[in-house]
């Protein structure tokens, strides 16, 4: 591990640096460097999501966002919320399609829509996001929502919009708001997303602030827990540690990373990374090719490791990024060039210039596959 001394000696690269590299196979120390200083992950914490998801849901599972009408007032449809923050405009529109041709079917042609979002609880705020987060990168967690919503209630939002769809297929919608879906409904339509195993790989491949806080979400929900932020982050803890992970320094208020009050060691992040790789059907889905970014590749990695001494790595590091304006963070597999594989995390946190402490972490990195750096 000298080579990868000297590139952790990078100019752009504070002393105190966190970092730890794992034999993948046995779970050696190889390398550990201020491996106990808890330090803010940023969007690396979504490889703790991805491991909490994996080990608390069926990764088949799919969220199956429903219009149904009462069998009392049969003028009362219910766009019924899944937590699915997949639900884009286009599928809300189709799903506006069918539920029209079934209410024309029974004569219809005027009703009013309640959207009901109780399959999760009312939504809380998050520690350490900053107010910028929500019109910028990420939503607060509600049963019911678009793809990709930046205001205030997706909801809302998502209640509006399928009422003016199913007037565009003429039959007049009407929003009156929010309304619990009775217990006596007859089911007219139905989307469904893709299964927890896609969105995980989409999370992890393109940093997906919205699906990491939704399926942390989901995973305490599947464990019989309400699906509070609170209980989100306790089935995580309570994951990691049946799986002999530690947790020592370690705190966390979010699934995405965007929370500036999460500390991460990066003996934590090793260990789940390990774990996640030496778990045959975890590995299926977080290192799939449509997973965790590549090395000059794929996901947020593709447009990185293009220095010369850097390209000997292309493919061969498996990571998740992360990036606040001062957290840089890369966590992943390196596949050794002596055909070892290695969990290896690297944590800097205080540094401005993240362009520079990207680049030298990729250095850290292809020092890691056993490249020659110079």
């Amino acid at each position: 591990m000298s080579a990868l001394r000297g590139a952790a000696s990078s100019r752009y690269l504070s002393t105190r640096m966190s970092g730890m590299v794992l034999d993948a196979e046995s779970g050696e120390v190889l390398w550990s460097h201020y491996s106990y200083k808890a330090k803010m992950p940023a969007s690396t914490q979504k490889v703790m999501t991805a491991f909490t998801v994996l080990r608390s849901m069926n990764p088949e599972e799919q969220f199956v966002t429903t219009t149904s009408h009462s069998v009392a007032n049969p003028g009362n449809v219910y766009l019924t919320g899944a937590g699915d923050p997949s639900l884009t405009a286009t599928r809300l529109k189709s799903l506006a399609l069918r539920t029209a041709t079934a209410l024309k079917a029974k004569g219809a042609r005027t009703v009013n829509v309640y959207v009901d979002e109780s399959v999760f609880p009312a939504p809380t705020g998050t520690p350490g996001w900053k107010a910028s987060y929500l019109r910028s990168d990420v939503q607060v967690v509600r049963g019911l929502t678009l793809a990709g919503y930046r205001g205030k209630d997706g909801a809302a939002a998502a209640g509006a919009a399928f009422a003016k769809y199913l007037t565009a297929y003429k039959v007049t919608g009407v929003y009156r708001g929010r309304g619990a879906t009775p217990a006596e409904t007859e089911r007219l339509a139905d989307s469904w997303s893709a299964s927890v195993r896609s969105m995980v790989r989409t999370m992890l491949a393109y940093s997906v602030n919205d699906y990491a806080e939704y399926l942390l979400r989901h995973a305490a929900r599947a464990q019989g827990m309400p699906a509070t932020a609170r209980n989100a982050i306790a089935n995580q803890v309570g994951k990691l540690g049946a799986a002999g992970i530690s947790t020592a320094g370690y705190r966390a208020y979010d699934g995405s990373g965007l929370s500036r009050s999460n500390r991460m060691p990066a003996r934590t992040l090793a260990e789940t990374v390990r774990a996640l790789y030496v778990d045959p059907a975890a590995r299926e889905v977080a290192f799939a090719w449509s997973g965790m970014p590549r090395a000059g590749q794929t996901g947020t990695l593709r447009s990185r490791f293009r220095a010369k001494t850097q390209v000997c790595a292309k493919g061969r590091v498996l990571a998740k990024t992360g990036t606040l304006n001062d957290a840089v963070s890369l966590a992943g597999i390196a596949q050794g060039s002596d055909g070892r594989d290695r969990a290896f995390v690297l944590l800097e946190n205080g540094l401005t210039k993240a362009s520079s402490v990207r680049l030298a972490m990729d250095s850290v990195a292809t020092a890691v596959v056993g490249c020659r750096l110079g």
